[in-house]
């Protein structure tokens, strides 16, 4: 008699494992459906709670379940991505980047390489953006922590390099922007970013040729051929660098640096060269070279050169 009741109360035990099983199975199948549904009407949020409960309870299955599962977690990586691109529609952009952090972790979880990919390069655009809007507001400490940000992530983004250049000058900082402006002039052209390339070699060319015509009005020779020698190499086909470097020489008696200055200057223009014909004059009468000094002073046209070089020509050469 104990026997058959103890064979009763077994088969009674196994009937509730078969029912909860089944009514488990079947919520796996009512998460799925509405995450589904939530998926379909573009509510992410909804969608994305919806169907980790169904991965979370097809684990809790198992084999019966294991379909729904896989095809949960498929579709999971893709709606954080989704709901990132939404936010990102609010320009929202910390909320946004919140999301694609969120959906790099999901892809790691659910092992999508692609979705990863796409997320992980979409959030230097994001740092880019928050930058910009700090430039715009003048925050140019915030705006360089931003770009930063895009550097850390994307190493050869020559549009960041060139912002944190701006923001740099803006904060008279001219180390950290020389800097930035060059790694944008290297970055850009190995990466074939004409636009970032060219606005860093025209800030760095101006910012520097500014500063040697104040070195060069204060008499502060070497500071000038510093600053103007830094202007051409952001951009050696500035021809008003090349002559202005070449007087500086001048001014410091340095005639073969002035003469050779002034050689690259005429490679560049071949009309309104009066200024470095009369450089040219003065550097050879420096090394008492009067020919050549005579020669150039002669070529001397007109303008505010013309009046020192006839003196050079009649008085002070006595040129034939």
């Amino acid at each position: 008699m104990k026997c058959i009741k103890l064979m009763s109360i077994t088969v009674a035990l196994l009937g509730i494992t078969v029912i909860t099983s089944a009514q488990t199975l079947q919520e796996v199948t009512e998460a799925y459906n509405s995450g589904a549904e939530a998926m379909a009407a573009r509510d992410f949020d909804k969608a994305i709670t919806e169907l980790e409960k169904c991965v979370d309870l097809a684990k809790q299955v198992g084999e019966d379940a294991e379909e729904l599962q896989v095809v949960a977690e498929n579709a999971l990586p893709g709606l954080y991505f989704q709901k990132a691109n939404a936010v990102l529609a609010t320009r929202d952009y910390p909320a946004t980047l919140q999301a694609l952090e969120a959906t790099v972790a999901a892809a790691e979880k659910y092992n999508s390489a692609d979705v990863k990919a796409s997320a992980e390069k979409t959030i230097p655009q994001i740092y880019l953006a928050l930058g910009n809007a700090d430039y715009q507001a003048q925050k140019y400490e915030e705006a360089i922590k931003n770009y930063e940000q895009v550097v850390a992530r994307d190493p050869n983004n020559a549009g960041a390099y060139y912002r944190k250049g701006i923001c740099y000058q803006n904060l008279k900082d001219e180390a950290n922007m020389e800097e930035s402006y060059k790694l944008a002039i290297e970055k850009g052209t190995a990466g074939n970013d004409a636009a970032s390339v060219q606005g860093a070699k025209t800030q760095l060319s101006r910012y520097f040729y500014n500063a040697g015509i104040a070195a060069r009005r204060a008499q502060k020779w070497d500071d000038a051929i510093t600053a103007f020698t830094k202007t051409i190499e952001a951009d050696d086909s500035n021809f008003d660098a090349y002559y202005a470097l070449a007087s500086s020489y001048n001014s410091k008696k340095s005639f073969n640096d002035a003469i050779a200055a002034c050689e690259k200057a005429l490679q560049i223009k071949t009309e309104g060269l009066d200024g470095v014909y009369y450089e040219l004059g003065t550097a050879y009468a420096g090394k008492n070279d009067n020919g050549k000094a005579c020669e150039y002073f002669k070529k001397v046209g007109e303008g505010p050169f013309l009046a020192g070089a006839k003196y050079q020509i009649e008085t002070a050469l006595k040129c034939n």
